[in-house]
């Protein structure tokens, strides 16, 4: 199973790290962007998107560099959408945002704690 964290915290980022090991391939990304370009680059089963990135709290999901640029992104690409989109967003209104463009999204907003959450 290939793994995509879209997460800016260095200790969530080693939470999930630890909870997600037996992934075949576990790739971490701290920014919409990069996000953007490893969803175009590899095939990607389940993908945790955050939503606030550097050091920020967004009201507006509509800054450049937010987990909602992403859900945009994957809005508009469908075929590059992963089987799996988990949401651990602790921003409530972005969260919802970003669900409101992925249909199927779960929202988990502390799933770095949940180290059963995906299973191979």
């Amino acid at each position: 199973m290939n793994i995509l964290i879209l997460d800016d915290d260095p200790d969530r980022q080693k939470k999930f790290q630890k909870a997600l090991y037996q992934a075949d391939k576990l790739g971490q990304v701290t920014t919409a962007n990069n996000c953007i370009w490893m969803l175009q680059a590899e095939h990607w089963d389940v993908l945790f998107l955050d939503h606030d990135l550097g050091g920020e709290t967004y009201v507006d999901s509509h800054n450049e560099n937010t987990g909602y640029q992403v859900a945009r992104f994957l809005y508009s690409r469908p075929d590059l959408k992963p089987k799996r989109i988990i949401i651990h967003s602790l921003n409530a209104v972005g969260a919802k945002n970003m669900q409101d463009l992925l249909p199927g999204s779960e929202l988990c907003p502390f799933a770095w704690e949940h180290t059963t959450l995906i299973s191979k």
